[in-house]
């Protein structure tokens, strides 16, 4: 076994990550790296262009530098290639949302009285989805935040499974209908309904219309641990279920089995450990927001998917080092 390493560096990061967080939420409040993003400016052209004082945006700049987040060269700031494909509005793979809302808003208030949580055995971001989504303006706020990292996770998912064979896919708390939408746009005869509460399918039905899917996709409202949802031939739970306790998901995973056709498949993508459950870190961290789920690796969702009577379960990753699949059919 090697020798573990004493450096206090890893302490110190660890203590102040929460530092380079809100560097990164303030730099896009602040629209900084729009405004850099084809152009090398000073620090006081930066504030003249934001009509800020220079010194605080200076000191910013300076750690956004220090992050790898921009570049400076003689004085002057430009963004990095990293930062101008996902961090710039304009750009098509843009998520920078992802942080401002739901990141910001939703997670890193409370992350700082997480002790407290977990006494009080109480979620961090809140006690249940439905209480969580019954406020209109909470989520409008953590929606519109998830749908700008979900629609990069829905693409490469569409990519690891091939939805081609299946007709209809119903998603199962499907939030802004990031991943049928990415999908739908990858097999053009594949038809989706989305299924979360009403206040969330209001602004999925907005996205939808706005990117004239309309004809393919539609929503229907319905809390999935409580209420019937439709039937189809792929069903997909994306992000959803690793905040349930194992008897809430393998009890979805029953309803989920009957809805299915002989041929139908289950696809879970989740934030999934590796079974030795040493990692991947982000993937760890995120569980802390969970409500009442545990850790579940690849080989914890196969098992359950078995326990109910899908066959033939595939386990792969998807957003590298993040996210993975697990995927199976109905015999």
């Amino acid at each position: 076994m090697p020798d573990e390493t004493l450096d206090p560096g890893i302490i110190h990061r660890i203590g102040t990550g929460y530092m380079a967080s809100g560097a990164l939420y303030a730099a896009l409040d602040l629209d900084i790296f729009d405004t850099l993003e084809g152009n090398e400016l000073d620090s006081a052209e930066v504030a003249k262009r934001l009509k800020l004082a220079t010194p605080p945006i200076e000191r910013l700049l300076v750690a956004l530098t220090a992050l790898q987040l921009v570049r400076r060269e003689r004085g002057r700031y430009r963004n990095t290639a990293l930062t101008s494909r996902y961090l710039v509005k304009s750009s098509p793979s843009y998520f920078g949302d992802y942080y401002r809302y739901q990141a910001k808003l939703t997670s890193y208030p409370y992350f700082g009285d997480l002790a407290g949580y977990i006494r009080d055995n109480a979620g961090v971001i809140g006690t249940s989805w439905p209480e969580i989504m019954a406020d209109p303006e909470r989520a409008r706020v953590f929606i519109l935040g998830q749908h700008s990292a979900s629609l990069g996770g829905g693409r490469l998912l569409a990519r690891v499974f091939d939805f081609s064979p299946y007709h209809t896919l119903v998603d199962l708390a499907g939030g802004s209908g990031a991943c049928a939408i990415a999908a739908a746009q990858r097999n053009p005869k594949l038809h989706a309904i989305v299924v979360d509460f009403p206040n969330v399918l209001k602004i999925t039905d907005e996205i939808i219309a706005g990117l004239g899917l309309g004809d393919r996709i539609r929503t229907t409202p319905g809390d999935i641990m409580k209420d019937d949802f439709p039937a189809g031939d792929v069903i997909l739970i994306s992000l959803v279920l690793s905040s349930y306790s194992p008897d809430e998901y393998v009890g979805l995973l029953r309803r989920a089995y009957a809805k299915l056709p002989s041929g139908g498949a289950i696809v879970i993508h989740d934030f999934v450990m590796n079974d030795d459950k040493t990692g991947p870190t982000i993937t760890a961290l995120y569980n802390l927001t969970a409500i009442d789920g545990t850790p579940y690796s690849g080989a914890d969702i196969a098992a359950m998917m078995t326990k109910v009577g899908f066959v033939d379960p595939q386990v792969k990753p998807v957003i590298p080092d993040y996210t993975g699949m697990v995927a199976a059919r109905k015999p």
